[in-house]
Order: C-alpha cells, then structure tokens, then sequence
C-alpha cells in the first residue's frame, strides 16, 4: 500500500507541474528519469516505462540512456513493436551498442524480416568475434536460410487452446488425466497484488483435472500487438489499437484497482501459495512430490530471486516443503524437470559458472541431497544466451533457446545422450511448433504422438496443442516413348533419396499405361532414373515444394536405340536345336519348351518339399540335411543359376510374426547353402507369412502343406 501511495502521490506531482512556470518545468524530466532508473533497476519495467517517457516528452537533452533503457523495458515484457521504435531512435541519436544491434536483429526477425536480421548479425560477428562468437554464428547461420526449419512443416497441427486469457498462460505439465500450467490471470475483482515486471498479478499455477475437457479454437486468430498503455499521456507507444489490447496497466492499475474479464479456473493447490510468483513445476511418477519455482520469502540486494523447492503428499495436502539443498540464495533456480527413471533432477540457473545468462544444469537426487553437485550440461546444450523450460520426455530433453539457429526468440530444442554418454548436437523442432517468436514448455505424449506448447506467437504468452504424424506427398508421373508417344510399360524407375545424410534406394516399375506413384517427404531432394530395354536411360533432379497435393511431374520421354538393320548371324553354341538370340541359356543345352535351359525346377521343387524346421522355428532339422546337400550339387552343376528362395507359413498366430518367421526360415537356408562355399550373391529371399496359402489352412493336412519353403532357379547370362 505505501508503494501504491508513492506512485499516486508522484503522478500527481507530475500533473501538478504542467502549469508551474517554467523555473519547474527545467525539473521536470531530471525527476522523470530519477524514478524512472529506480523502477528500471528493480526490474519493475511496466512501472519505469511512463516516466522514461514522460522524462522524454519533457525536453530533457541527455536522452540517450533513458532511450536505451524505455526499449529495453519494453523488450522485457516482450512489447515488441514499441521496443524496435526505441532501439532504433536509440542508434540514431547515439552510439550504436552491441546490445542495441542485437536486439534490434532479433526484433526484425519477429516481423519475418529474416535477411535483415542475417546481415545485422554478420556484422556484429565480423566486428566482435571473440564475443559471443558461436552465437552469432548461429543466429546468422539460421537467419541466413530458414529451409530447414519449415521443410517438416506439414507433420504438424496445432490449435490454440480455449483456456487461454489476454494474460500470460504458459508451462503446461501433465499431472494424473489432466494438466497444470502456469497462468498471471486475473481470478477476482478485488485488489491483486501485482508483479512490477509486467505490472500483471502473481503467477499462479492453475489446473485441469482431465485433459479430454480441454477445448481448441477453430481457427488461428492473428497476432494482436500486446499494447501496454503504462504511461501519463495514454495510447501512445507505437502500436496499433486492436480489440486484444490489454489496458489494465495505466494509473488506476498502478493503485491495483482492475475491472475487466475474471477467468474462474481452480488453482493447483492452496497449500503452495506465497505473496509471490510461482512458476513451472514437474512431478514424480507416482504424482505424490512435485518440484516447483517460486520467488525467494528473502530478497538479496533488493531482489527476490527464483528458487526451486520439493513438496510432498500427504492426506490430500502438499506440505513438508522444502528449498532444495543445491539452491544458492543469490542467484536464480528455476525451470524444474524430472528425468524418466526420477534420479536426476534437470534446471535452469544464471549462477556464474555458466556458459550464458541461463544455462540447464542437472543435479543427482540419488545422492546425498545436502552434498549433490550440480552439473552443467555443458556448451553442446548450453549457449551464451537463453537456455530455458526444459522437460524430459522419455529419454529425449526438450527445451527453449535464444543462441542457436532458429526462426528468431526462443525455438524449441531436442537432445539427448549418444551411445558414449555424450549430449547429443540440439535438432530444432522446427515450424510451426517454433515461430519468430517465443516457443518453450513443450511436453509430449509420445504414445499418442500429441502434446503441448507455450507460445507468445499471438501477442500473449498462450498454450497450444499439437499432434505430429510424418506427413508423405505422393509423386506421380507418366513414361513415353519419345519416337512415337505411346505410353510405356514395365519401364523400371530408380528413386534416391538422402535422408540425414544416409542415401536412400527405391524402385518400381510403370504399369500397363505407363503410369507410376510414389510416396516422398516434402522439402527433399529426389534423383530419378528411367530405363527400359531398348531405350536410352534418362534421369532427373527434382525437390518436393512442401504441399497437400500431388506432385505431378513433366511427362518423362525416353528415347529408342536405333540399331543399324544387318541381319544377325544365327548360332546354336550348345547344338540343342535353339538358336542363340532365343536360347535363354546358350552354353548349356536344354529343351525348347524351357527355353534352352536344362529343365531343374521340378527336381528343386520335389526336393524343397522335403526341408523341414521346428515348430515356430527356424533352425534347419537333420532330415532336412540330405535334400539340401542335393540342392546344393545341382547348383554346383550350375554355377551361373541364381535361386530366390521363399518361406510361407500357415495361418497360426498373427500376420506379423509369421512374416517375420517365414524371413527367418528363408534366411536360414541361404545361410546353408553360403556355408556350403556357394556364393552369396546368387540367393535371394523373401519371406510371404500367411500371405500365399496352397491349401486349406482350416484343416491339420492344408496347414502342413502350407508351412514350406519354395525355391525358384533362373539362369544368369
């Protein structure tokens, strides 16, 4: 209340002087900007912004700080429009700062002025490399192509929650069938206390107790520039007026009076409440400790830092609670997360030991508590910026960072630990999970491959939902021949693909009208080759442009080898009375009807049906032996015969594991046949399950007949 009575008592002041003479008036901005640097270093940036610009509005001469530290304010409590006019009127009438270009590159970037970001951020790494150096290279790096983060685009779909308010609401966390989060919301019409960062009440941790009774919007409403009217001559910072514009905080919030929307939603608990803000929280399996951050009973130098604390349930009631034993009073502990198996407690801190202003740090809960070490996890993770919001989904580690390459803000990060126990390179989540603004606080369900994010895309810190499928364009096209533009089959086309640096192979063949379809990932380079006998090969280059339609290539024109018209001379090497263009095998004779080649399917048959395995096994059995050491001469006899051999099953239990067997049981002859010295190449197998049934599976005799392997030989010249 005295606080309060300060502040009107000084707005009155300020009116006052507007008709003294001009002896007071030459006061006026010194005292403006007196107040305005108390507010601006106790980090109440709402409360400094009316008199940094009423100090300005008044003539003062030196205005280069309070310009400077009027768009910092508004940077603070992320009123991004005002704070590019100020940076920006900054630089003209002063020195540009590193600080100052930074910000104003970010700020850019928020608009979707990438390049522009890019090229102020190349500068700054030219001009002060040993700065911040692999920041900035990052920050260039991303700016200078964003590709990669909106290639996987479509794989996303996300809706704005219905819960959300023009306040801050943020940091989902599952708990039991439902989901906290943390929400400053205005819950009653009485006086709050407010927070003099935003000049918005206390955060509190609020709670829906199943997540099936969260709805979302339709649509995606539009972004609404956050205008905070904190000043003495209202509506006047740089932004447009919109229906979202959240006015509370101008004199009479300052005297905490509020009368707007209130938002009736239970708060977690009653047991965790302070005079101060409490903020993003995790759970232990069991749901009976909680991890949370709150602000410090106890201010040092005039601050109340963030600590994090442990809770317990008992009786229905969160009680024993406790400042965590690793917690140093003059700094910051926040941002809590449990690891899956709840041995390692994650966290954010801006202790001196780190890399940037927030670093993740990790502290073993399996050890003593009063002698647990915190660890920082080292700069693959940790940058010289922001690193914020981390959660643990299984054994991957999400979190927020402003020092990598992303699509401007904080962007959402994974990681996790690699088969040496080293922390892997962070992948960016990329768009539209990420955006040019600030994106933290994801949490997943992987099993339903759903989850939940903050976002302060839309003027306000607001809670998303998102559900993630890999999405797939299908690529079709049609094969010609050139010479007369009949349309061709069995033309056979070679798809490559690289996919994380790893080059991938598919083919397929044009059907009767020439036509093919293929499924590709959008944003990927694909080569294609065409090829048919008697024809020349062609091949193309395509990238898939992320869409919801087809891709529909250029017809493909391959073009006929034209032989020169000499009658061929006809040979029979063999002597079996079949010339050699239509011996199939020319060295080795063999009857017509089989084309040239000696007639050894039918014995290959009769023996493949004497090889036998255990039941729902693999493993060739001894009786088995003889026929195989048959096969085995007749492709000795044979060394240019190539075998494909195939495992079928009956319809005994599911179609997956019988694939599976069937692949197995192929496999297991071929490794027969390789350890009898016959080379590997000349085997293939495939594996059919239930898929080829020769008999009744209804019956003891069909189901036996059904079990077999089947082996088909063809002669390679």
């Amino acid at each position: 209340m005295r606080k309060n009575i300060i502040y009107i008592l000084a707005f009155f002041f300020c009116s006052q002087l507007t008709v003294t003479g001009q002896h007071v008036n030459t006061k006026r901005p010194g005292a403006y900007f007196k107040i305005a640097e108390k507010e601006f270093h106790d980090q109440r940036y709402t409360y400094a912004i009316p008199f940094y610009r009423s100090s300005l509005q008044s003539g003062r001469t030196n205005d280069s700080l309070a310009l400077l530290h009027l768009a910092e304010c508004y940077w603070r409590i992320k009123n991004y429009d005002s704070a590019l006019v100020y940076y920006k009127e900054y630089e003209k009438r002063s020195t540009p700062l590193y600080t100052s270009n930074q910000r104003i590159a970010e700020l850019v970037a928020s608009q979707g002025q990438y390049s522009l970001a890019a090229i102020t951020y190349k500068r700054l790494l030219d001009d002060t490399p040993l700065r911040n150096g692999k920041m900035l290279a990052e920050r260039w790096k991303g700016f200078s192509d964003i590709t990669p983060f909106v290639r996987d685009s479509l794989d996303f779909s996300i809706h704005l929650l219905k819960l959300n308010t023009k306040q801050q609401d943020f940091s989902p966390q599952f708990f039991r069938q439902g989901m906290v989060f943390v929400s400053n919301r205005y819950a009653k019409r009485v006086v709050e206390r407010e927070f003099g960062w935003d000049g918005l009440p206390y955060a509190n941790i609020y709670w829906v107790q199943d997540t099936a009774h969260l709805y979302v919007i339709d649509s995606m409403p539009g972004r609404s520039h956050y205008t905070l009217n904190a000043s003495i001559n209202a509506n006047d910072d740089y932004t447009d007026r919109t229906s979202n514009d959240n006015d509370i905080i101008n004199i009479n919030s300052i005297r905490g009076a509020y009368s707007g929307d209130i938002h009736r939603l239970a708060k977690f608990s009653d047991d965790l409440n302070t005079k101060f803000n409490y903020g993003p929280l995790c759970f232990t399996k069991s749901g009976t400790t909680v991890y949370f951050t709150r602000n410090s009973k106890k201010p040092v130098d005039g601050r109340y830092n963030l600590e994090i604390c442990e809770a317990t349930m008992e009786n229905s009631v969160w009680g024993k609670i406790r400042i965590m034993p690793f917690v140093k009073p003059a700094y910051d502990f926040f941002h809590p997360a449990l690891s899956d198996d709840g041995q390692r407690l994650y966290f954010c801190s801006n202790q001196p030991d780190g890399f940037g202003s927030s670093d993740i740090y990790y502290v073993s809960l399996s050890d003593e508590t009063e002698k647990a070490v915190t660890i920082n996890m080292g700069e693959t993770v940790n940058t010289s910026g922001d690193e914020l919001f981390p959660t643990i989904t299984g054994e991957i580690l999400y979190y927020s960072s402003d020092g990598l390459a992303g699509l401007g803000g904080l962007d959402l990060y994974k990681t996790s630990v690699d088969n040496r126990g080293n922390w892997q390179k962070p992948v960016n989540l990329g768009y539209p999970l990420n955006s040019s603004f600030d994106d933290f606080g994801v949490i997943w369900n992987t099993g339903k491959n759903k989850g939940f994010f903050s976002s302060n895309r839309l003027g306000t810190d607001d809670i998303f939902t998102f559900a993630n499928a890999p999405f797939f364009m299908q690529m079709t096209g049609t094969v010609y021949n050139r010479a007369n533009m009949r349309r061709l089959d069995k033309a056979k086309v070679l798809i490559t693909s690289i996919e994380a640096g790893k080059p991938s192979v598919d083919s397929l063949i044009t059907d009767l009208t020439g036509n093919f379809r293929f499924p590709i990932r959008p944003a990927r380079d694909y080569q294609l080759s065409f090829s048919r006998n008697g024809f020349v090969e062609e091949s193309i280059s395509i990238q898939a442009t992320p869409s919801r339609k087809d891709l529909v290539l250029d017809p493909v024109r391959l073009t006929p080898i034209v032989q020169a018209s000499v009658p061929p001379v006809e040979k029979d090497r063999d002597g079996d009375g079949i010339f050699d263009s239509k011996d199939k095998c020319p060295d080795i004779k063999g009857p017509k009807e089989n084309d040239g080649c000696p007639d050894i399917q039918k014995r290959l048959n009769e023996l493949a049906k004497m090889v036998f395995f255990d039941i729902d096994k693999d493993n060739i059995l001894p009786k088995s032996l003889k026929p195989l050491n048959e096969i085995v001469d007749v492709l000795r006899q044979y060394p240019n015969t190539t075998l494909l051999i195939e495992g079928h099953t009956d319809s005994k239990l599911s179609a997956a594991h019988n694939m599976d067997l069937s692949k197995r049981r192929s496999n297991s002859v071929k490794t027969f046949f390789v350890n009898k010295g016959l080379n590997a190449s000349r085997f293939q197998t495939r594996g059919y399950g239930l898929e080829r049934p020769i008999a009744d599976n209804n019956t003891v005799e069909g189901r036996t007949l059904n079990r077999r392997v089947e082996m088909k030989a063809t002669f390679k010249y």
